[in-house]
């Protein structure tokens, strides 16, 4: 193999380290993303259902208004009920009375079942908010783990950057355009071996794909220390050293 051919390997080497240690924080950074978005959704949902209690709250504070008003008001035409003067004027504020009385028993029904439900959904908020600190918990949790992981990979992420540019130093620049590109598209898996899967056989196959080569292809990496790609899938090909 010659040395164009090895420098690339060696520099494919440093990718694939590289191409591993972001696959490994990028992972953590997808847990601390996805739960960073179950946090915030539970919180909106929390948000929500307390809003809707504070409302519940407000209507039950109306409805107890009224109570009173009407209590008071009933106190008011028991008062009258003394200084009317005829039979039928009596008999108007009596009915009076009754229906604020009718109206206050079915008013304060409805106040018990509303402070119930308050009370009710007040427990479930309670619950809901410890099962939000839990998540919260386990996000701070991993975001601690994301952090750890990107200090323990520094150094090396550092040191393998300075190995990157100094083999890129002895590889010519459409080759390592080239290099960069399928980086890209393959996350480091830029060199294919030729293989010959049967010994006794001129046929050839890309190492990446498994697609057929020519055999002048592999006449030409036997001979000539030059950059040549397979045809299916674009990766550099080499011939591995005995």
């Amino acid at each position: 193999m010659g040395a164009k051919l090895q420098a690339l390997i060696e520099l494919q080497d440093i990718e694939l380290q590289i191409v591993d240690i972001r696959r490994q924080l990028a992972r953590k950074e997808r847990r601390v993303s996805a739960q960073s978005r179950r946090v915030a959704a539970l919180r909106a949902e929390q948000d929500k259902e307390q809003a809707e209690i504070q409302q519940s709250q407000v209507e039950f504070d109306l409805l107890d208004v009224d109570i009173k008003g009407r209590s008071t008001n009933i106190n008011r035409l028991r008062e009258h009920l003394n200084t009317v003067k005829t039979n039928k004027e009596y008999a108007a504020v009596l009915a009076q009375m009754n229906n604020e009385k009718a109206d206050i028993s079915r008013l304060e029904a409805r106040a018990l079942e509303m402070i119930q439900a308050v009370e009710k959904r007040k427990e479930e908020l309670a619950e809901r908010s410890n099962g939000v600190a839990e998540e919260v918990t386990r996000l701070e949790g991993l975001q601690g783990e994301l952090e750890q992981t990107r200090q323990s990979f520094a150094a090396r992420l550092e040191k393998l950057d300075t190995q990157r540019a100094q083999a890129s130093a002895t590889i010519d620049a459409a080759a390592l355009t080239l290099f960069g590109r399928l980086s890209e598209r393959y996350e480091g898996e830029i060199m294919a071996e030729l293989e010959q899967p049967n010994p006794r056989r001129d046929e050839f196959v890309c190492g990446g794909c498994h697609m057929s080569l020519r055999t002048e292809t592999a006449n030409a990496l036997k001979v000539r220390d030059e950059v040549l790609t397979c045809k299916s899938c674009g990766r550099i090909l080499f011939i591995a050293s005995n």
